[in-house]
């Protein structure tokens, strides 16, 4: 069997130190191989001994950890952080490695390439896995990010799975159509409902490609709240505040005058800022799929009488603090209610579905859908939101919620193991309500990194970012979003990829003076 140079002067070392009394020849008719070779062997090996712990760099063990380390770092700061191979070669060279293996950054760079061709390999190998007799549900959230030519993704909320991650000259209906039907199949693929920013090409998208409803993006309707109200009242707390402190450091008679009316004014603010948070917070709570007082279910046609009170006060509020710009975000809201409707008519027909297809016991169905259903969702949104007041409005509904779950009788009549599988496909089924695309809006976040720290992206770049984000990029609970979104393990991607790369490049002693960078008279 034909080794290579690494192996070779692996046994050439051992060899020497096994047999101390042995001479280069008698060496070399034990290998098989000339006295010059073992020679040669014998003296890189002595330059390479340089600091203590360069011994183990040349045992198979070492050698094997040192792949590891090589491609390790390239995969993880090279590929996914975006460091560039300058950097990655002082690091090298830091570690003391530059005697060992090839890092200089060509070296680096070629490597990087190779792997990147690896990734690409895995994920046309693990494509074919992916696709099962059945359709999948999925609900879709799609948007673009701009570095230059727009980069347009389409990603399955629920798992985080992205779909398509393309650069493309325009962001036109036509344009989206032809990279999702690139992998939209109706016999694979069952979309039920599409989350957007509302762009007239994503809306089309929706209901002429997909064929589902088209849902708008709760965050950026409140965020047009808080551009034209929420934004003006601040700044005339902080107006207030500067002129009540500055009247009580005057002792004129008038500014003893206009100290109550400033007083009075900063109660006025304040009240009108608390109004606004809570109409915010109520519009928040009131699209979700169970009421959050009671645990109830919440229905589609139930949504306009819940959020009319609450756009009222902030049609109130805009009239006094943004009479000019508060007319569109409102128009907005009225103009989406229905579509808010149709996500939570769509989830529960999806729920309903999927409960009926799992048990056809009545009991049971009651249970799932008034005792399970309320407690789970309302823990995962206690665990998602960072909004202190809404988080304390979560907990309270979640702890309710599991009073109730406690104390029906059917929990009770349940195995430990029954109560897991429900447990397992309450969880799968709540993560399914979407509301917001701000997990591609984190995508376009983590993309705009990498995209500044390398000066832009070439198509392999992209793709294998992609690939990356689908296999290998994990939740908490130990999870790609493969996995979550096909129900089937996968390999782990960097241990597939590392044996396939072959030896790491050796290290070259240059007989090239260094040139001086000083100019010469």
């Amino acid at each position: 069997m034909k080794i290579n140079i690494r192996e070779r002067c692996q046994k050439v070392s051992q060899c020497f130190k096994e047999a101390v009394h042995f001479s280069r020849r008698d060496i070399a008719k034990i290998l098989g191989i000339s006295k010059s070779s073992v020679q040669r062997h014998l003296t890189s090996q002595f330059r390479r001994q340089q600091y203590p712990e360069s011994h183990f760099w040349e045992t198979a063990e070492g050698q094997e950890w040192l792949r590891l380390l090589v491609f390790g770092v390239i995969y993880c700061f090279g590929i996914k952080g975006g460091i560039g191979a300058g950097s990655l070669s002082i690091f090298f060279h830091l570690l003391h490695l530059e005697q060992h293996i090839g890092c200089s950054p060509n070296a680096l760079r070629t490597m990087e390439v190779q792997l990147k061709t690896k990734i690409i390999d895995y994920e046309q190998e693990q494509s074919k896995a992916c696709h099962g007799s059945a359709p999948i549900s999925i609900c879709v959230g799609a948007d673009e990010t701009f570095f230059g030519l727009p980069i347009l993704v389409a990603m399955e909320l629920s798992s985080g799975f992205i779909f398509s991650e393309i650069e493309c000259e325009n962001r036109t209906y036509e344009t989206w159509w032809n990279q999702v039907s690139s992998w939209f199949n109706p016999k694979q693929w069952d979309c039920r409902f599409m989350v957007s920013d509302g762009a007239r090409a994503l809306i089309k998208l929706a209901l002429s490609g997909l064929e589902c409803p088209t849902v708008p993006d709760v965050f950026h309707m409140l965020r047009d709240f808080s551009k034209s109200i929420g934004g003006t009242i601040s700044l005339q707390k902080a107006r207030l505040q500067k002129e009540y402190a500055d009247l009580i450091v005057k002792t004129s008679p008038d500014s003893q005058i206009q100290l109550p009316v400033v007083k009075a004014k900063q109660l006025q603010t304040e009240k009108d800022h608390q109004d606004y948070q809570a109409s915010i917070h109520a519009l928040s709570q009131s699209i979700h799929p169970f009421q959050i007082e009671t645990g109830e279910s919440r229905m589609g046609m139930e949504l306009q009488a819940n959020l009319q009170p609450h756009l009222s006060v902030l049609e109130r509020l805009g009239q006094t603090y943004s009479p000019t710009t508060r007319q569109a975000a409102l128009e907005r809201w009225k103009r989406q209610i229905p579509c808010l409707s149709d996500v939570l008519h769509a989830w529960w027909q999806w729920t309903l579905q999927a409960l009926y297809t799992k048990t056809q016991d009545p009991e049971i169905q009651n249970w799932v859908l008034n005792c399970l259903l309320p407690w789970v969702y309302w823990h995962q949104q206690t665990e998602k939101t960072r909004q202190p007041k809404l988080k304390q409005s979560y907990e309270k509904a979640a702890k309710s919620a599991r009073e109730r779950f406690l104390a029906d009788d059917c929990t009770k009549n349940l195995t430990s193991s029954e109560q897991q599988q429900w447990f397992d496909w309450a969880i799968w089924m709540c993560a399914k309500f979407q509301r917001t695309s701000s997990a591609v809006e984190g995508r376009n976040g983590y993309l705009s990194g990498l995209h500044h720290s390398g000066r832009g992206f070439t198509e392999q770049t992209l793709k294998v970012l992609t690939i990356i984000h689908n296999f290998d990029i994990k939740r908490d609970d130990g999870t790609t979003a493969a996995q979550r979104l096909f129900e089937q393990p996968f390999p782990d991607l960097f241990e597939w990829v590392v044996p396939r790369m072959g030896e790491l490049p050796r290290s070259r002693r240059t007989l090239k003076t260094p040139k001086s960078k000083k100019p010469t008279p």
